[in-house]
């Protein structure tokens, strides 16, 4: 085979791989242009300062000015309830010296609903549920668990009583003396100790005065003078574990079983009348 023609079939082979590789690009796709994401939309949050509690405040406490501070709060988180700097800057001096009538933990924003205000009504009117009542009764260190009773505590109170019995031997008459302790009223309320209706870091750990005041319905106020008329009182303070808040106070004995009853006769415009008559 001459030169010639090995170079005419050489050159028809790099011919053909041209063709051969121009055709092959031509039938794969084209690529595809990157695909450019969308940028975040970044939306800014507009704040408002509201004013909070920047400690525990228990029931009674009194307002000064380490009990609130300003905090940033998303202006539209913010409930009509709460108190903003927009509205109300000088709020805080307007607080200073009201008295907590609804516990609020730390952090919470300030609502005026849990407040009594200086000068609103009476601060111990305000500290009282609905259909309650307030009522004092004196005490002693003795009888009030040493001293350690506190206002916000719940107590169990303890009637003794002197009550006259029949000696059982037959060689002797009359009667004796004994002395019967019971358990009148359970969970009760403490509202204050003398005229002291909170605690604070600085009053310690006890509290000794000569009255206290509880949260009673009417029927247990009633009874719990009663109480006072028979014999002693004592406090029994119970472990705040055991001391429910939604449980109502209970007498456990009732001022009409001891009652005597007579019958007398009124004569009312000529025609006799009996009427019933309720004593001890």
């Amino acid at each position: 085979m001459d030169t010639k023609r090995l170079i005419l079939i050489a050159g028809l082979g790099v011919a053909a791989f041209v063709v051969f590789t121009q055709a092959k690009k031509l039938g794969a796709p084209a690529p595809s242009a990157p695909v450019k994401l969308a940028a975040p939309v970044i939306q800014k949050v507009e704040y408002v300062k509201v004013l909070v509690a920047a400690q525990n405040l228990p029931l009674g406490s009194r307002l000064n000015e380490a009990a609130f501070e300003w905090k940033q709060w998303p202006a539209e988180a913010v409930s009509p309830a709460f108190i903003s700097n927009d509205l109300r800057p000088g709020a805080d001096a307007e607080l200073l010296g009201a008295i907590v009538r609804s516990p609020i933990v730390q952090g919470e924003p300030i609502n005026e609903g849990k407040l009594v205000k200086a000068g609103d009504s009476g601060v111990m009117a305000a500290l009282l549920r609905p259909g309650m009542r307030a009522v004092t009764t004196r005490i002693s260190v003795d009888t009030a668990a040493g001293g350690f009773i506190q206002p916000g505590d719940r107590v169990d109170i303890i009637l003794t009583q002197t009550v006259q019995r029949n000696r059982n031997a037959a060689n002797q008459g009359g009667s004796q003396r004994a002395f019967v302790s019971d358990t009148v009223f359970e969970n009760v309320h403490v509202l204050a100790i003398d005229q002291t209706f909170s605690t604070s870091p600085e009053s310690g750990a006890t509290k000794i005065g000569s009255t206290a005041t509880f949260e009673m319905s009417q029927g247990d106020a009633e009874l719990l003078q009663e109480a006072v008329a028979k014999g002693d009182l004592s406090l029994t303070l119970r472990g705040i574990r055991n001391s429910r808040a939604s449980a109502p106070t209970t007498a456990t004995f009732d001022k009409e079983e001891e009652d005597t009853q007579s019958i007398l006769t009124v004569y009312r415009g000529g025609q006799p009348q009996q009427v019933a008559i309720r004593g001890n």
